[in-house]
């Protein structure tokens, strides 16, 4: 692939990673209030983008 490819296609990866991490990050607050944002938005973040990576890898292979 093209570098200028694959810089897109992180860049979409990442926002779309954060931003439906942060949507299910909201979810989870409703549900348990106690919980911090922050380390929601993180966790689901980095589950988000690993479940796409191995979307890629299944896709790639």
């Amino acid at each position: 692939m093209e570098p200028i490819t694959m810089l897109v296609l992180s860049a979409i990866w990442v926002g779309a990673a954060s931003g439906t991490g942060f949507v299910l990050a909201v979810i989870a607050k409703r549900i348990h209030p106690g919980l911090s944002l922050k380390k929601l938005w993180l966790f689901y973040t980095v589950l988000m983008a690993f479940l796409v990576a191995i979307v890629f890898l299944i896709g790639w292979f």
